[in-house]
């Protein structure tokens, strides 16, 4: 049967798999065909040109730095897609933001992301290809992308809760304390082994005709494994009862070799200390090769696969589940999707893909249903989320990582890998993880060690160096996977000292593109990974791109506030932030954390240091007590604190701090993100009781009693009464200096009345205001429902636009697909039409020659059959 499957195509835009060429369409399986950007029958397309590419990536300036020095020398990097110029006016858009406007809810838990689940026979499968294709996949390095998925990756829901709360939409963003953090196309290729460069990925099924034609040299315009993937596809589909291919049955039919993992059924707790003991994941080893039994030769059979391509038909089967099920989950991390063959089976074949595009496009994209959601608790994201964990695990440490020594490290996010090794963290660790960002270095990956060297961007570069320039560049992710179309802003310079650069103010997104055709998709992407300008040379330090050469080296005495020591081989310091941002409207939106601050002061980084603030000078108690006025400035800046903490939605009940509250002495000054919040005293002066001065200070410098007694004595003179007098006097200035000090911390009645009569009329005046406040409140309140309704129904109006926008986006694909083959046919028509004319024309009389030889030799076979022979 297999070997008379074929492909049909019954109706334009569509391709039917049938068991036998003289099978209707009803009989086979039809799956919808689009225009590919790869392969032999690519659609053609014009670049964007040079409008997303900058002369000079990078500039080397001199301004002041935050914690640094007026005139540092500075790296920063550029962009061109972000007006320089521009700023952020209003708040981004952060979930936490909509959740304490009450414009989104969360639950009791956090299961909005769905993620890959064990599958029996995927992990040993996973080892055997890994055995047999070992040279061909590092030679292609994509052997580390692929040995990833050989585990399992862990999470803590409330890590990711918040994680997703500080996440921007408009930004593509982390907005922590320390600043903008994001995951970049560097980071996948380190993490998980995902080349940058290479082909498109171009997710869709071809048309009968690209997989059976032939080229002018008589090769099939697709590999031969390509016909055997759908071709399994089709007999799995008419084996399903619900109308798609499963994972779990794609790994059954193809791997029917030894079952070794089994599914975890033992539940351990989460450790706060320590990695657990085991991690029901494989330990990572590959052995060598076994021969095929006869059952697993029997796949081979079924589908009549030759000899001399079972090891490719095989490699491509075990692609296209790795790509459905690990790199791109799309819609569901457990379905086949048939648009993957012809990927599958020309990366079998050897092709490189730059799979880290569509990935972090996808991871984008992802995050952002999730942050736009009103319940994000229960959005049904599918992206390839165990990126995220281990790129959490990396930077955040919100993992157990494996023992180098023990266990396999590269590619590195397999160190984070394994059933419950996410750290237990309750809901204030889990928050601070992003408001304090204790000894958070995020430059774990930034190329600055070794001799200095000029990346050029003039199309010659290759191998790491190609690759790293392009996850510093801006422009825009694509991921084209069927009818699924994503692009999403690429902002490395939000995120610039990830890659060693000092952080300068990013400005604000030119064009949003979201969403394109088909040209789109596909111009964004070549733009992204052009490598043929010639701008000036970005600075970078040596190193071979290898994660063993790569800068791992964590500085304690370098944080986001100042900057550290120069290094011995470092060109520039690494500069944090500089100067010539406006700390009050640059920050307004990063975290709501940095410019309102919880009660709970001891557990926010932008407190931490009032905990070890000297005592400024002249705030000290004296001997005899403390000063009246140092009292009253200690108590109005208490009330300043509180009144500052207040601006801070607190956690749920449940949640609140048991922490107690922080005093801060008068004259104390907190550091926001390189600026000061300076709380100074406030108080009230006392006032006048009506009591008159008297200064006493000329008389008792003056009288110097004791040398006028020597005096008296001298002369003979008695002198006692003058001293009765004298000692008197002074015990009566003692007194009234007593009385004084005793009176100046009172006020008399006249001096009372009137205080409250002021402070009774300042009462009524501010409820009257109060009540007006409140009507004003209301009516406001009113008008927003109102507003809030209308929104209601503009989104569901959206909502219908855009499924019209889809559904004419899809005639659109189909109408392109037709004009396509239509060109196809008329390409065809064309040369058969070149060949028609060139043909060598006939005359009349040598069509009257040839009809008399005709007749001729008409009458000899007569003849000949009339002549007997015996």
């Amino acid at each position: 049967m297999a070997g008379m499957t074929c492909f049909k195509s019954f109706k334009n835009g569509f391709v039917t798999i049938l068991d036998n060429s003289t099978d209707n369409v009803e009989d086979g399986t039809s799956l919808v065909v689009r225009p590919s950007f790869i392969g032999e029958w690519a659609l053609q397309y014009e670049p964007i040109g040079d409008t997303l590419h900058l002369p000079q990536w990078a500039i080397e300036t001199k301004c002041k730095v935050i914690g640094g020095q007026p005139d540092s020398e500075v790296l920063l990097l550029q962009s061109s897609h972000h007006d320089k110029e521009g700023d952020q006016s209003t708040p981004f858009s952060i979930l936490v933001r909509k959740s304490q406007d009450e414009k989104a809810t969360w639950s009791n838990f956090f299961k909005a992301i769905t993620e890959p689940s064990y599958c029996k026979g995927y992990w040993e499968w996973l080892e055997d290809i890994l055995g047999r294709h070992e040279e061909m996949l590092r030679k292609k390095k994509i052997y580390d992308a692929i040995y990833a998925s050989l585990f399992s990756y862990d999470r803590l829901a409330s890590v990711m809760r918040y994680f997703c709360e500080f996440w921007s939409p408009s930004t593509n963003t982390l907005h922590t304390s320390a600043g903008e953090r994001s995951i970049s196309l560097w980071d996948l290729r380190q993490l998980g082994g995902l080349p940058i460069c290479g082909l498109m990925y171009d997710e869709v099924v071809p048309s009968a005709e690209e997989m059976t034609g032939v080229d002018k040299d008589s090769m099939l315009y697709l590999p031969a494994n390509c016909h055997y993937l759908f071709f399994a596809y089709h007999r799995l589909l008419a084996e399903s009862k619900k109308g798609e291919v499963r994972v779990d049955a794609w790994v059954n039919f193809w791997f029917r070799g030894e079952i070794s993992y089994h599914k975890s059924t033992k539940k351990t707790a989460r450790n706060k200390t320590q990695r657990p003991a085991k991690n029901n994941n494989p330990t990572g080893v590959i052995g060598p090769v076994q021969l095929r039994t006869a059952e697993q030769e029997q796949v081979f059979a079924v589908l009549g696969v030759k000899e001399k391509q079972k090891e490719l038909v095989y490699l491509a089967a075990f692609l296209a589940c790795w790509l459905c099920k690990f790199v791109l989950p799309i819609g569901s991390c457990e379905v086949i999707r048939p648009g993957v063959f012809k990927v599958a089976s020309m990366m079998a074949r050897g092709e490189r893909f730059g799979l880290a595009i569509p990935v972090l496009a996808s991871i984008y994209r992802g995050l952002n249903d999730i942050a736009n959601s009103s319940e994000p608790w229960k959005c049904d994201s599918v992206f390839p989320v165990h990126y995220v964990y281990a790129w959490l695990g990396e930077y955040f440490k919100t993992h157990f990582a494996s023992d180098p020594k023990s266990a396999p490290q590269k590619p590195r996010m397999v160190r984070y890998a394994g059933e419950r090794v996410a750290k237990y963290l309750d809901e204030f660790e889990a928050l601070d993880l992003f408001r304090r960002c204790d000894n958070l270095a995020m430059d774990h990956f930034a190329q600055r060690e070794g001799e200095h060297i000029e990346l050029i961007d003039d199309g010659e570069l290759g191998g790491w160096q190609i690759e790293y320039l392009i996850s510093i560049r801006s422009g825009y992710l694509t991921l084209r996977s069927g009818s699924t179309r994503v692009i999403e802003p690429y902002s490395p310079h939000r995120f610039s000292p990830q890659f060693g650069f000092s952080q300068d103010i990013p400005g604000k997104l030119q064009i949003n593109i979201r969403s394109g055709n088909l040209m789109s998709i596909v111009r964004h992407w070549e733009s992204l990974v052009r490598a043929r300008h010639r701008p000036q040379p970005i600075e970078i330090l040596e190193g071979d791109g290898t994660e063993d050469q790569l800068s791992t080296e964590r500085d304690s005495d370098r944080c986001w506030k100042h900057v550290a020591s120069d290094r011995a081989k470092s060109l520039h310091p690494v500069a944090p932030f500089t100067a010539q941002v406006n700390a009050g409207t640059f920050f307004d939106g990063v975290l709501s954390s940095s410019r309102s601050f919880p009660r709970e002061l001891r557990r926010c980084s932008h407190f931490e240091a009032l905990n070890n603030v000297e005592e400024p000078q002249g705030s000290s108690d004296s001997i005899q007590g403390p000063d009246s006025f140092d009292l009253a400035a200690r108590s109005s800046q208490q009330a300043n604190v509180d009144e500052v903490a207040s601006a801070v939605p607190q956690l749920t009940n449940s949640n609140k701090s048991s922490h107690p509250p922080l005093s801060v002495d008068k004259g104390a000054s907190l550091p926001l993100l390189g600026g000061q919040l300076k709380i100074s005293p406030n108080v009230d002066k006392v006032a006048d009781i009506g009591v008159s001065k008297f200064d006493t200070s000329i008389a008792i410098r003056d009288a110097k009693f004791e040398e006028l007694y020597k005096e008296f004595a001298l002369l003979g003179v008695d002198y006692s009464p003058l001293q009765k007098r004298i000692e008197s006097y002074m015990g009566s200035t003692a007194k009234y200096i007593s009385i004084q000090a005793e009176y100046s911390k009172s006020m008399t009645f006249a001096s009372q009345s009137e205080r409250l009569t002021s402070i009774s009329h300042q009462i009524s005046q501010e409820s009257s205001f109060m009540e007006k406040d409140v009507e004003s409140v209301q009516v406001k309140r009113r008008e927003r429902n109102s507003i809030d309704a209308k929104c209601i129904q503009l989104r569901r109006e959206l909502g219908n636009l855009e499924t019209c926008s889809a559904q004419l986006g899809t005639s659109i694909e189909e109408i392109e697909a037709q004009a396509s083959q239509r060109q196809t046919t008329i390409d065809h028509l064309v040369k058969e039409r070149v060949a028609i004319e060139q043909a060598q024309l006939v005359t009349e009389g040598e069509l009257q020659v040839a009809s008399r030889l005709k007749n001729m030799l008409e009458k000899e076979r007569e003849e000949i059959k009339q002549t007997p022979w015996i």
